[in-house]
């Protein structure tokens, strides 16, 4: 009788062999056999059974019910019509998604700088075309996954200001029912030593990578922040470091800092959405955390032009860690960071935008907690004494917490990787 290793199974149904030890740890797909050197064995009747499971996938089903599906005593019909019934409502979504975008493209008939669209007109449209809150929250969603940047310039002609864009797109995905007000938000995170996952180690490990520098490197650190990354950039590479940022006050405490530590460091309040350098102009662009900001597939594209021949791009982007991770982290992440990819289709991804990948490697739980998530949580306690009361406050202190539980559960699944890139 035939039977097949695990790779000779993943190869025949294009599915890792990560995720065919994971089915086997869960009990969905266990192997039937083994070889004399303990090798798993797969037989014909396995080969059927994981047929069916890629067919639910395909389907949309969960892997909890299709192992449902697949017992024998339970009948088919109830998870088959409840997949249906979201998939129906689905489509009535990108329906009503469909009937507004044609408002719109209505609307801007003169381009896109005098479509008058504003907040008012935005709820109109939207209530024309028959979107409820979660229709529409669903819409930004999708938004956000497709083209972040486009999304980014929309929020901005609603009226939000660059920064309130960005935090609307990070924390809720719905202008709607937005109820944060961003002096929470940043009342929160400009205290912070990062305001994002982080250490000197990895900083210092990617550095270690670069190995063709020249001896005084031009050098752009895009979203600095703080500057934590940014002091320890001038510290190894002796050089100046052009740090940008769109918000003022992270600035003005980079500034300090560098002046106290004698690094010779120069800042410049701007947007990485539209940065006005001449092509081929830096050795380095340095992103840890903000890439996102953009979407990492346009962030490599605008960012690969800057870049002088064999120069280098060094950034951080979150990442799935396991090939089937938990549903409850799938679904927040869905909702918070949808454009989450595994690292091997990060690399994939920087391989087809022109790069080389140097290397990757993933941060540290520590670069999590120790200057980001610890600090943030201590905060919090002070702020929710000070703020006690303020809705909006509370929304932006239930978000954080929120995240950090989220991470505390499920570190295994996801976090970040740091990637290393030279342009070809």
């Amino acid at each position: 009788m035939d039977s097949f290793r695990i790779t000779e199974l993943g190869r025949r149904f294009g599915l890792s062999r990560s995720t065919l030890l994971y089915y086997d740890r869960i009990g969905l797909l266990c192997p039937s056999g083994r070889s004399e050197a303990d090798y798993r064995l797969y037989s014909q009747a396995d080969c059927d059974r994981l047929a069916r499971i890629c067919a639910f996938r395909e389907a949309g089903i969960s892997l909890e019910e299709i192992a449902r599906l697949l017992d024998a005593d339970t009948p088919h019909g109830p998870i088959l019509e409840r997949r249906l019934h979201e998939l129906g409502q689905a489509m009535l979504a990108l329906k009503a998604q469909q009937r507004l975008i044609a408002g719109l493209l209505r609307t801007s008939a003169s381009g896109p700088e005098a479509t008058g669209l504003d907040p008012a007109l935005w709820l109109d449209l939207q209530h024309a075309c028959g979107l409820d809150a979660a229709a529409l929250k669903h819409w930004h969603t999708e938004f956000e996954r497709r083209s972040p940047a486009a999304h980014h310039a929309f929020l901005v002609s609603l009226g939000l200001s660059e920064k309130e864009a960005v935090q609307v797109r990070m924390l809720t995905r719905n202008i709607e029912d937005n109820t944060m007000s961003m002096h929470y938000f940043f009342e929160l995170f400009e205290s912070l030593p990062r305001q994002g996952p982080g250490c000197e180690e990895a900083t210092l490990e990617a550095l270690h990578l670069l190995k063709h520098l020249p001896a005084h490197p031009t050098v752009l650190d895009i979203g600095c922040g703080n500057g934590l990354q940014t002091l320890t950039l001038a510290r190894e590479l002796k050089s100046t470091i052009l740090a940008i940022d769109n918000h003022p006050p992270l600035l003005r405490h980079l500034d300090q800092a560098a002046r106290e530590a004698g690094l010779s460091v120069e800042t410049q309040e701007m947007s990485m959405i539209d940065i006005p350098f001449a092509a081929e102009y830096f050795d380095l662009l340095w992103a840890e955390g903000s890439i996102f900001i953009i979407g990492l597939a346009r962030g490599l594209q605008d960012f690969h032009k800057f870049l002088k021949p064999g120069g280098y791009l060094a950034f951080t982007e979150m990442c799935w860690f396991e090939a089937d991770p938990p549903a409850e982290i799938r679904t927040y992440l869905d909702r918070v960071y949808p454009d989450i990819r595994s690292i091997e289709t990060v690399c994939e991804l920087a391989e087809a935008r022109g790069y080389t990948v140097v290397d990757n490697f993933k941060l540290p739980a520590s670069a999590w907690w120790d200057d980001f998530y610890t600090p943030m949580l201590a905060q919090m306690q002070m702020l929710k004494q000070k703020n006690a009361g303020i809705s909006e406050a509370e929304a932006v202190y239930a978000a954080c917490e929120e995240e950090i539980t989220m991470y505390r559960r499920h570190l295994a699944s996801y976090g970040y990787g740091f990637f290393v890139l030279q342009k070809r």
